[in-house]
């Protein structure tokens, strides 16, 4: 007889412990429904009928540049669609590049001889280490100073380089021969694993036939003709300077990750390949490349969703993307709420589709395990380099040679430009007629730049209070030798002059508030205070992941996650355009702008706390409470020291981010330094001089990114961060035992 067992019920205990969860999944959508309700009302009483429905709506608006044309009385979600074209457009174009130049970089880096290594470093530092949009403008500038199309540079045949953009050949009707070749590789590659090679070859040859009855291809190349040109693929110039600018910057990140993957390899598979006869060739397609390739997936993949994000700044030079186009459409219906919600998920589902991707791709070349992970490493015993001294000495000394003729002819043009045929001072007649820099551009302007719109007696406390800030990150920067008591007390009293400088107290001088801020004054207060804000906030983050509760738990990492996966030129302009509504109106742009750089750096620097605390083995929090001590005292007294000393060099890293991604906040109107250099170049007196603008202006940030990286630098090699100076002994380090109570 059949015993009919029935289904299970959950039990009061389990009810209870979901209950918390419960609680917290309602408040949130509670807070969501009332935020989005407010919201509405608002756009109600501006006469604005919310919904999704505008996306039928006439644009109104021509997208000059798509694959696809989009006219003006086309819809809204055809110009959109046209904008997310041209976003994956850029991203398909840029990543190849990119990888390519930044792996060229990595090897350079790499390379036994000096002084390429020395290079390859004197070229990435300064890409590393300034903004990313000011280098767009930087590049948008120098490709403007191209010749016109009359005269345009042809590098190659067939290819036009002039003022108005770049001319390639197009290649007409090759789209139906893609389509094959990929679906070819493909059915080609699944017959070679199930029948082998024979499989491949037959499909392959079924794939040419095929290719026989499809229409031919034909090559368009680009001719002059009158005062323009004509067939070939145009691009624009803000299409040119936007694919330049992200291919070199991120090329630089993708260079150092290079760089370590490849001095991750342990010397002892390389020592194995050795042994078993491998040529060096062998040895590095075989055994070095794998390996590396392992390493470097996930910070490759971190870089490619990087760029597709830094692909909105393109709002910034006029290129219509996808950001850019919704932009336009939120300024001319008024539906921040929906447009920035297109934003995100749009944003969000390219996250997901390119991480999804590179992580198939990892846990495919993961799947055996990491290998050899013992021992030393390459980067610690460099075979190559010893290697590469013995072996052909005269190729070494060529290569010497031709370097050495190249980096003279490059300084020496550098010197003539910028110092021998430089005019220094005067105004633009003086140097209309030069064939150097204009260094007059920036000597003339200096009061905009350091104080933008500030009035004249606003200015000498806006400099007081500059002056005190620069001294207070000095101090913090650099005076570690300084008693903590003493540097404290030093940080405090700059920090009331500040304050006294900006409030007129004690001495009863006007107010200065954050809407007559300007200059360097805005770029300085926005930076501390963003990173002074994002830490507790990040900590709090970090703890609430961590933390027990399910609800908070999903709570915290799906915020974090969001606005890691989000633009920040999104942010800022949904701080823009929501904030308002939320809070009623009244919040200056220099709030807005702090709100959304306090909330993305929080979110990334909760990230680095995570792995941090996560680094610190259970025991020590046991140990702590064994001995009586409080949760919150356990974490002020024994968790946290041992973070921060973990996560130091990483946050530091967060935080030259943080103060590059102020010079973003210029796009939101905003007049920090950058916005003051964009003020300089707008006139019609000094706008053919805007490279020399934007160089000063690099140089305060290149000035800035790298004292905060020498000294993350000091702390990855400061005895204090090492597990020995932390109490662990060495057979402690390896057997995992927890470290004994402080």
């Amino acid at each position: 007889m059949m015993t009919v067992t029935p289904p299970p019920f959950p039990s009061p205990g389990s009810l209870g412990r979901w209950l918390p969860s419960l609680a917290w999944i309602l408040a949130l959508g509670g807070m969501a429904s009332v935020l989005l309700g407010h919201i509405e009302s608002v756009q109600a009483m501006r006469g604005i009928q919310g919904g999704f429905g505008f996306l039928l709506q006439p644009a109104g608006f021509r997208i000059s540049e798509s694959l696809f044309a989009v006219a003006p009385e086309d819809p809204y979600w055809m110009s959109i669609a046209a904008g997310l074209v041209n976003t994956l457009t850029v991203a398909a174009v840029a990543i190849p590049l990119a990888t390519a130049l930044g792996i060229a970089l990595g090897i350079m880096r790499l390379s036994p001889h000096a002084l390429a290594a020395r290079c390859a470093a004197a070229i990435i530092a300064p890409l590393r280490n300034t903004p990313v949009l000011l280098q767009l403008f930087l590049w948008y500038g120098l490709l403007l100073r191209l010749p016109d199309v009359r005269q345009a540079w042809s590098p190659l045949p067939s290819v036009l380089l002039s003022n108005r953009g770049l001319a390639l050949p197009a290649v007409q009707g090759a789209l139906p021969y893609a389509a094959l070749a990929l679906l070819a590789v493909t059915l080609g590659w699944q017959a070679k694993r199930r029948w082998g090679n024979g499989a491949a070859i037959a499909t392959l040859v079924i794939a040419a036939f095929a290719a026989h009855w499809l229409p031919a291809m034909r090559i368009d190349l680009p001719i002059k003709r009158g005062l323009g040109l004509q067939g070939g693929w145009q691009p624009s110039i803000e299409f040119a300077a936007l694919l330049i600018g992200l291919v070199v910057f991120h090329a630089a990140y993708i260079a150092d990750i290079v760089r370590a993957s490849v001095r991750a390899v342990p010397v002892g598979l390389v020592e194995a390949g050795q042994a078993m006869g491998l040529t060096p060739w062998a040895v590095l397609r075989k055994v070095i490349t794998p390996y590396a390739t392992r390493v470097a997936l996930p910070p490759y993949a971190n870089q490619c969703l990087a760029l597709v994000k830094n692909s909105t700044l393109a709002i910034a030079i006029g290129y219509q993307e996808l950001m850019a186009v919704i932009n336009t459409a939120i300024t001319q219906t008024g539906l921040a709420l929906e447009g920035i919600a297109l934003a995100v998920a749009v944003y969000l589902a390219l996250a997901l589709a390119l991480g999804g991707g590179l992580s198939a791709w990892n846990a495919r070349n993961t799947r055996h395990g990491p290998g050899d992970a013992h021992g030393a490493r390459l980067g610690d015993r460099p075979l190559w380099r010893a290697a590469g001294r013995d072996a052909h000495p005269w190729r070494r000394k060529a290569v010497s040679v031709a370097l050495t003729v190249l980096l003279a002819a490059v300084a020496w043009a550098l010197l003539d430009w910028a110092v021998l045929r430089a005019v220094w001072r005067g105004d633009p007649a003086a140097c209309a007629d030069a064939a150097g820099a204009c260094w007059a551009a920036v000597d003339e302007n200096l009061p905009l730049l350091f104080f933008g719109t500030m009035t004249p007696a606003d200015r000498y406390p806006g400099a007081v209070a500059c002056v005190a800030l620069l001294g207070g990150i000095a101090l913090a920067l650099g005076g570690q030798r300084v008693p903590a008591r003493a540097r404290a007390a030093a940080l405090a009293a700059l920090l009331l002059i500040v304050v006294g400088a900006l409030t007129g107290w004690p001495w009863g001088g006007a107010l200065i508030g954050p809407q007559r801020w300007g200059g360097l004054l805005v770029t300085l207060i926005l930076a501390i205070a963003a990173l002074a804000a994002a830490v507790p906030l990040a900590f709090a983050l970090a703890l609430i992941r961590r933390s027990g509760s399910r609800a908070g738990a999903l709570a915290a990492a799906c915020l974090i996650e969001a606005v890691r996966g989000i633009p920040l030129v999104t942010q800022l302009l949904f701080a823009s355009f929501v904030l308002p509504m939320l809070l009623g109106g009244g919040m200056s742009k220099f709030n807005m702008a702090l709100a959304a750089l306090t909330l993305h750096t929080a979110c990334l620097l909760a990230e680095v706390l995570r792995g941090a605390l996560q680094a610190i083995p259970p025991g020590q929090m046991m140990a702590a409470r064994a001995l009586g001590m409080r949760p919150a005292t356990a974490y002020a007294t024994v968790i946290w020291p041992q973070a921060r000393r973990i996560a130091a060099p990483a946050a530091l890293g967060v935080f030259v981010g943080a103060v590059k991604d102020t010079s973003l906040v210029s796009i939101i109107g905003v007049f920090d330094v950058l916005g003051a250099a964009k003020a300089v170049v707008a006139g019609t007196d000094w706008r053919p001089y805007h490279v020399e603008v934007y160089l000063a202006v690099a140089l305060l940030y290149f000035a800035a990114s790298l004292a905060l990286s020498r000294v993350a630098r000091r702390m990855e090699i400061s005895p204090r961060a090492t597990p020995a100076a932390c109490g662990l002994k060495s057979d402690q380090r390896h057997s995992g035992t927890p470290l004994p109570p402080p």
